[in-house]
């Protein structure tokens, strides 16, 4: 039920001004300014990433089980074939009993590492407390491994100790939750002679798809990340684990670079020149760039005359789509400059 509420508020939110990919792309985090801008446009930045291993051929499976239902209705324009919510799709979100949260865009590259790290250093712990040095990682991602192996000699002597606060910090966060949910998170856990429950093991015991287990187990991360980052001294030892990721802003490194030289004075076409890119690329990393600092200076970009024009167009159009915008405005208005406008509005009308 988790799975289908959130791609019915997928659908509702687009409202057939994309195709079912732009949502398969948001779920999965593509690092693509298209789908970022979407998330913000949208309203939908809390599921952005929240399903990274979701396959193709899943989720086409399951938006034709929605339209089986009658849950989504397939629209044929300007040869693409969109989707929109039905009568029912909306009873259903209306009367869906979901409590789940989720803030994707800021968690999404954090929530796998912080689960990782913390199943592989509880592992170890339990492990190295009854003096067994030979147990198969639960986890095996490298990464990960030098992160535990780092930290678990800073660790080693002191198990007992560390255990009881692992423990007294997790019965604390999990009081957020139901007590299937705590379970269900608790029962992941792997420990000296005992390996963690599967996805699909929990989904088989809780009678629940293994996307809803998954999809309930991102949620309870992003909430539990949010309750540490809030009060670090209440959860000191799971801020130790996570306190370096939440440093991290959301810039992916491409756009990060283009933003150094512009900081520097150099125009989007020197920077191309520059990078060895196309100037369109560095048109898309300064959409990014707008997204997610303070204090843009879009008048470098844009006059305000013209955002005007833009904006007055969006209304006219009653459309977010690019095509739809550009055939109202000025001819010498640019694709980039209603797509930076529309990003900075909508980042004010959050």
């Amino acid at each position: 039920m988790i799975y289908d509420w959130i791609l019915l508020t997928c659908f509702k939110n687009i409202n057939g001004e994309r195709t079912s990919s732009s949502i398969y792309h948001l779920l999965k985090g593509k690092r693509s300014i298209q789908t970022v801008q979407d998330a913000h446009l949208f309203k939908l930045d809390s599921f952005y990433g929240i399903y990274k291993r979701l396959k193709k051929n899943r989720f086409d499976a399951k938006i034709e089980d929605l339209m089986q239902n009658r849950l989504i209705e397939c629209n044929y324009n300007e040869n693409d074939m969109t989707f929109t919510i039905t009568t029912s799709g909306e009873s259903f979100l209306k009367n869906a009993q979901i409590h789940n949260k989720f803030n994707g865009l800021l968690y999404y590259e954090k929530s796998d590492i912080f689960t990782h790290r913390l199943l592989l250093l509880i592992q170890t712990l339990t492990n190295s407390k009854m003096g067994f040095f030979s147990f198969i990682p639960v986890i095996n991602l490298p990464e990960v491994e030098r992160w535990v192996k780092v930290h678990y000699k800073k660790m080693k002597g002191k198990e007992s100790k560390l255990l009881q606060k692992i423990y007294d910090e997790l019965t604390q966060v999990l009081c957020l939750f139901t007590d299937k949910e705590s379970s269900i998170f608790v029962q992941r856990l792997t420990g000296y002679e005992n390996y963690g429950m599967s996805v699909y093991q929990l989904s088989e015991i809780y009678d629940m798809t293994e996307d809803d287990v998954y999809l309930l187990l991102e949620s309870m991360n992003h909430q539990i990340l949010k309750e540490v980052e809030s009060n670090p001294n209440g959860f000191s030892f799971l801020w130790y684990v996570i306190k370096d990721l939440l440093a991290k802003n959301h810039l992916t490194q491409s756009a990060n670079e283009t933003y150094q030289y512009l900081k520097n004075g150099f125009t989007a076409e020197q920077i191309a020149y520059r990078r060895n890119l196309k100037v369109n690329t560095i048109y898309d990393h300064i959409v990014e760039i707008a997204l997610y600092t303070d204090y843009f200076p879009i008048r470098d970009y844009v006059s305000e005359k013209v955002q005007n024009e833009i904006m007055e167009a969006r209304i006219q159009a009653d459309s977010n789509k690019l095509k739809a915008i550009k055939k109202i405005v000025s001819a010498s208005t640019s694709y980039f400059q209603i797509r930076l406008v529309l990003a900075i509005e909508n980042k004010l009308q959050k």
